[in-house]
């Protein structure tokens, strides 16, 4: 029996039943999958717990609260780790960004 992983990744414009994605080696299954609010989060991850998922992780968005609360409705069946990157970083990484919007929009009016 393959052992199960998830992350997941929360937005309105998902659609679930569509947005997913599933990786296998060396007998560990590992899913992306999608959810619309935190609502839909929190059902996943009972789900999860009761299809035999042992580790989920969400994005840094979801929070602490909502991954103590994932972790709760699972009954503490399935461990909910959220991924964020230091400050720094993030911060770095907004700015790179408004870089390359700013180009985008200079090479647009050429």
């Amino acid at each position: 029996m393959s052992k199960k992983y998830a992350f997941l990744l929360m937005g309105k414009d998902f659609n679930p039943q569509r947005d997913h994605a599933c990786f296998s080696a060396g007998g560990v299954d590992s899913y992306i999958i999608t959810v619309r609010s935190p609502e839909e989060a929190v059902k996943k991850a009972r789900e999860l717990a009761d299809e035999g998922f042992g580790a989920l992780e969400v994005c840094g968005a979801f929070g602490e609260n909502l991954a103590r609360e994932m972790y709760q409705a699972a009954d503490r069946r399935l461990t909910v780790s959220y991924v964020v990157c230091p400050k720094d970083q993030e911060e770095a990484s907004l700015q790179r960004s408004e870089e390359h919007t700013s180009e985008l929009q200079s090479l647009e009016r050429i």
